[in-house]
């Protein structure tokens, strides 16, 4: 019993230097399991992306590398809205509009560059002076 349990372990042995690994425990022991708690990684942020991006509901990263202007409080349309950023362009490059409060903001950059992350929970809905809107 002692001579093939010595032939064993030398079995294992060779063959772990065959493999190229070293055996660092015996080989009669089976190593602790050692469970380790993996926190999977934070959300990565994605931003819309694309030219023209038409009626996008979501919220803009604040703060942002864009300029926001609140240009009609109330009584605004969505066709309005664009033509009246159309009218300040280049000042003006993209809308987000809010059609229950009638409320247009103008935006100094194209909607892909205002970090916008989609949310259909957001009232506000962007665009690029190029959607088509009525």
């Amino acid at each position: 019993m002692f001579h093939s349990a010595m032939n064993l372990k030398n079995f294992i042995w060779t063959i772990s230097l065959a493999l190229g690994s070293t055996v660092t425990a015996s080989p009669w022991k089976l190593p602790a399991s050692t469970a380790t708690s993996v926190t999977p990684p934070p959300p990565v942020q994605t931003y819309e992306t694309g030219f023209p991006l038409c009626a996008i509901p979501g919220f803009t990263e604040v703060p942002g590398n864009y300029t926001e202007i609140v240009e009609q409080d109330g009584n605004s349309t969505l066709k309005c809205c664009r033509d009246q950023c159309r009218a300040a362009y280049p000042a003006c490059k993209s809308i987000a509009f809010h059609k229950r409060y009638a409320e247009c903001l103008f935006f100094n950059q194209v909607v892909e560059r205002t970090q916008l992350e989609r949310d259909n929970s957001s009232e506000f809905v962007h665009y690029d002076l190029k959607c088509h809107v009525r």
